[in-house]
């Protein structure tokens, strides 16, 4: 398809092109069939964004076009039928770098203390919850844990999920159903009981909320907590894999706390080099492109305040601040981090760092062990281009690192 692209301020295209009747209406049905949809808008929306995208590839092909944002669309139809359609485009802008090699940074040492060591050591050991059997005729009491199996019943039938078997239980925890727990108290090892509980109303499985049921629960074993303590013997019970002594558990923490250590002061002299650069460079980032990213940020704030169960406005008015206060506080920020990314695109390029087939099937491998998924089906959803563009992020710092990082 034919298009005009101009240049009317810096950092921004315009691209102008027309549908024909016949073929927009053609688009409209193939929309129709594609979203499902016979809502005219939603029809109208799908079929410009298939035609604005093919001619905006075309065109940035052509003339070297990189997006910062999404275009603004633009479509109106003349007295023929035949659709005008104006892509406004937002461009990434050109980066003038400073010198960014040789700046000589220092890497600080790396030091662990005994005091760090035996302070992870007692938290490792205070955090372990140790049970030890009791004599069979020992009665459970509070605090104590019961090793059962239990089914769950209601109407006199097994529901699913209400069953299990060597299920270990503190008595007290309230992990259960309120009066589970409470109805344990005094069991000793051998013993049957049926417990009657009745689910709360706000209980997630419909089915279940709000209902009586009863659990059938044979009792295994009663035991008694272990107190901690830093010696061998505990260090042992932890069943930790290569620790049994005190000494073999200090060496881990002490290993571990260096290595944790060491990736800090790795990504802080990366930072530190990145904005050392990033502060002498010279770019003019569109607004559009800051308002983008404050935008990505409110919303990230929005998302984290719903997993506490408070809305935005609600925390705006117990900050005392409106939504465009806050946003303006934002703005540093987002500008700082657009700057940073963008020199890192830009010393990228310049250096012709990026990523090879072998860098992605890497990456999709060590995804696949995270998110515990086959890699070819990973990539549905995670497309090579985010992978890409990650993988050559962290190989710009590793070549900031090694090229301004003073030599011992």
């Amino acid at each position: 398809m034919d298009y005009k692209i101009e240049y009317p301020k810096k950092n921004e295209a315009v691209i102008t092109f027309t549908i024909p009747k016949a073929e927009y209406e053609a688009d409209i049905e193939a929309a129709k069939k594609a979203t499902g949809s016979e809502d005219p808008a939603v029809a109208q929306e799908y079929a410009l964004a298939q035609e604005g995208g093919k001619v905006f590839t075309e065109a940035a092909k052509e003339h070297t076009l990189k997006l910062a944002t999404q275009p603004a669309f633009l479509s109106e139809a003349d007295a023929n039928g035949n659709v005008q359609v104006t892509l406004t485009c937002t461009l990434v802008p050109e980066v003038t770098l400073p010198a960014y090699t040789g700046l000589n940074f220092e890497k600080q040492p790396i030091t662990v203390s005994e005091e760090e060591v035996l302070q992870n050591v007692m938290g490792r050991i205070n955090q372990t919850n140790l049970f030890e059997p009791l004599p069979e005729d020992a009665v459970a009491e509070d605090g104590n844990q019961v090793v059962i199996d239990f089914v769950g019943e209601k109407d006199g039938a097994a529901f699913e999920g209400g069953s299990a078997n060597d299920y270990p239980l503190v008595l007290g925890s309230h992990t259960f159903i309120p009066g589970f727990e409470d109805q344990l108290i005094g069991v000793k090892a051998g013993d049957e009981r049926s417990v009657e509980v009745v689910f709360p109303s706000d209980y997630f499985e419909a089915s279940l909320a709000g209902q009586p049921v009863i659990f059938k629960v044979t009792v295994k074993s009663v035991q008694k907590a272990i107190v901690p303590e830093l010696n061998d013997e505990f260090i042992k019970k932890m069943n930790l894999e290569g620790c049994s002594t005190v000494d073999e558990l200090k060496a881990k923490i002490r290993e571990e706390l260096t290595q944790m250590k060491t990736e800090q002061e790795e990504n802080r002299l990366a930072m530190a080099i990145l904005t050392r650069v990033a502060e002498g460079a010279q770019m003019d980032i569109p607004a559009a492109m800051i308002d983008s990213q404050v935008s990505q940020h409110m919303e990230q704030y929005e998302n984290q305040l719903k997993q506490y169960g408070m809305s935005f406005d609600d925390f705006l008015k117990a900050s005392k601040q409106t939504a465009e206060e806050f946003r303006a506080r934002l703005v540093p920020e987002a500008e700082n981090e657009l700057r940073s990314a963008l020199v890192l695109d830009a010393i990228a390029s310049a250096e012709q760092i990026g990523a090879d087939e072998k860098d992605l099937a890497k990456e999709y491998e060590l995804l696949s062990t995270v998110y515990n998924f086959p890699p070819e089906q990973l990539k549905m959803f995670i497309p090579q281009e985010a992978v890409a563009a990650q993988i050559t992020q962290r190989k710009t710092l590793e070549f900031l690192k090694a090229n301004n990082t003073k030599k011992d």
